[in-house]
C-alpha cells in the first residue's frame, strides 16, 4: 500500500490512496523543523510517522522532495518515492483552515517570518562573509595608511627633508618618527632600534647635520609622534587582520588557499560575493574577476578581452611574459574552479593533487611557448598618385557624347524660333 506524506506549519500528515487522514505528528519547533525539510533532511517526527505507517503495513511512501525521499529510505530501508505535487500536499494547501482553524493565515505568517529570521541569520553568520569583510577591511586599513603616511612625509619633512629620499618603505618611515622624533636626537642606540645598516645609518646621521629643514619645538614634534604611533598601530593591526584570513581561510576553504594563497583566494571570493556563487561560476569567469571594466569595454566596443583579472596576483602569472600569462590564468583558474567546488560541496583536500597539475601545465607552457608569437601586420593602406589625373577612354566619350546632345537641343530651339 501507498502512503502519500506533506506538511504544513504546523505538522506532517500522512494520507492513504482513497485520501483519508491516516496518521500525522505536530511539531515542537515549527520553523526550525520546516527549515530542515526544505532543505530534504529529515526530521525526528517525520521518522516516526515513517516507522509507524510501516507498522500500519504501508510499504511505500511518497514524498514532495527528491532529497527527502533518498535520506528517508537510506535511513529507515522503507521504499520511498517522490511525486510532485502528490495527493497529501493538494489536500493541505486546498483546505489550510480543516487542519489549522480559522486562524491558518496567522500561523503561517508567523512561522514565514521565523524561517525568513533564520535563513538571514545563517547566511550573515556563514564564515565566507567573515573571509569577505576581513579582506575589504585589509583593503580599507591599506588606503588610509596610505593617506596618513602621506601627510605624515609632507608634515615631517618641513623639520627633516632629506630623509624622504633615504627611507622610501612608509612603515620604516613610520618607525622613524615614531622613535626618534626631532633629527637631534639620532643616536648609535637608537637606529640600532630601528635596524637599518651602518651604511643607511651614517647617511641619515650626515643628512641630518646638514639638513636644511625648519625647526621644531617640543609641542610641534610631539603632534607628530602621535600621527606617527597611531599609523604604527594601524600597521599592526593590518597584520592581525591578515593572520586571522589565514586561519579563517583554512576553515572556509583550504584548496583555495593552498593553491593561490590566503589573501589572494579571500579576494577571489569577495569578487566572486561568497564561496558558493565562486563554486557555481565556470572557470572562463573566475579568470577575469577583476577585470570587469576590461571585459566590458571589450564587449561595447570590440577592444581586446582581458585575459585575466586578479589573477595577475600570482607569481607564475606576473612574473612570466606577456604571451604566456592568458594561458597560464586559464589553467590556474581551471583547477581554482575544482578547488572551490570541492570546498563548498564535500570539504575533500585536494590541494596537492590540483598543485602538481597545474606546475605541470604552467612548465608545458614554458616550453611550449619560449618565443613571442609573430605580430599580424596590418594591411597598408594604398597611396594616392599625385599628380595629373588622366581620364579613360569610356570617361571621354561620355563627356563628348553629353557635349553633342547639348548642341543638338541648341539647334533645334534656334529653328523654332526662327
Amino acid at each position: 500500500m501507498k502512503a502519500y506524506i506533506s506538511e504544513n506549519v504546523q505538522g506532517i500528515y500522512a494520507f492513504d490512496e482513497q485520501g483519508n487522514l491516516i496518521a500525522k505528528r505536530e511539531f515542537e519547533a515549527p520553523e526550525k523543523s520546516l527549515e530542515k525539510l526544505l532543505k530534504g533532511k529529515p526530521v525526528e517526527e517525520l521518522i516516526n510517522l515513517a516507522e509507524e505507517l510501516m507498522k500500519k503495513g504501508f510499504n511505500e511512501l511518497i514524498f514532495e522532495h527528491q532529497e527527502l525521499a533518498r535520506k528517508v529510505k537510506a535511513e529507515t530501508g522503507i521504499n520511498a518515492d517522490y511525486k510532485f505535487p502528490n495527493p497529501a500536499g493538494e489536500t493541505l494547501r486546498k483546505n489550510p483552515r480543516e487542519f489549522l482553524g480559522d486562524e491558518w493565515f496567522e500561523k503561517y505568517f508567523e512561522v514565514g517570518v521565523a524561517l525568513t529570521r533564520l535563513g538571514i541569520q545563517e547566511q550573515s553568520g556563514a564564515r565566507d562573509k567573515m573571509v569577505i569583510q576581513a579582506i575589504e577591511a585589509l583593503d580599507d586599513i591599506d588606503k588610509v595608511i596610505n593617506l596618513l603616511v602621506a601627510r605624515l612625509r609632507e608634515w615631517y619633512t618641513l623639520h627633516f627633508p632629506e630623509l624622504d629620499e633615504l627611507l622610501p618603505k612608509h612603515q620604516q618611515f613610520v618607525t622613524f618618527v615614531k622613535l626618534i622624533g626631532r633629527r637631534d636626537n639620532l643616536s648609535e642606540t637608537s637606529m640600532e632600534e630601528l635596524r637599518f645598516s651602518e651604511e643607511k645609518f651614517k647617511r641619515i646621521l650626515e643628512a641630518a647635520e646638514k639638513s636644511m629643514g625648519a625647526w621644531m619645538d617640543e609641542k610641534d614634534i610631539r603632534a607628530i609622534r602621535d600621527l606617527a604611533e597611531e599609523i604604527d598601530r594601524l600597521y599592526k593591526l593590518r597584520e592581525e587582520i591578515e593572520d586571522y584570513i589565514e586561519m579563517a581561510m583554512d576553515d572556509v576553504a583550504p584548496n583555495v588557499k593552498a593553491i593561490v594563497g590566503a589573501k589572494l583566494g579571500a579576494r577571489l571570493i569577495s569578487l566572486a560575493g561568497g564561496l558558493k556563487e565562486l563554486a557555481i561560476m565556470p572557470a572562463s569567469t573566475i579568470q577575469v574577476l577583476g577585470a570587469e571594466k576590461a571585459l566590458f569595454r571589450h564587449l561595447r566596443s570590440g577592444a581586446k578581452p582581458p585575459k585575466h583579472g586578479i589573477l595577475y596576483q600570482y607569481p607564475d602569472v606576473n612574473r612570466s611574459p606577456w604571451w604566456q600569462r592568458g594561458k597560464i590564468a586559464r589553467a590556474l583558474a581551471g583547477k581554482l574552479a575544482i578547488a572551490a567546488r570541492v570546498d563548498y560541496f564535500s570539504g575533500e583536500y585536494i590541494a596537492e593533487e590540483l598543485r602538481n597539475e597545474i606546475e605541470a601545465r604552467i612548465k608545458e607552457i614554458k616550453e611550449k611557448y619560449p618565443n613571442p608569437p609573430k605580430r599580424k601586420e596590418k594591411p597598408k593602406p594604398k597611396k594616392e598618385k599625385k599628380g595629373r589625373k588622366f581620364k579613360s577612354k569610356k570617361e571621354k566619350g561620355k563627356k563628348f557624347k553629353g557635349k553633342e546632345k547639348k548642341k543638338s537641343k541648341k539647334k533645334k530651339k534656334k529653328k523654332e524660333r526662327g
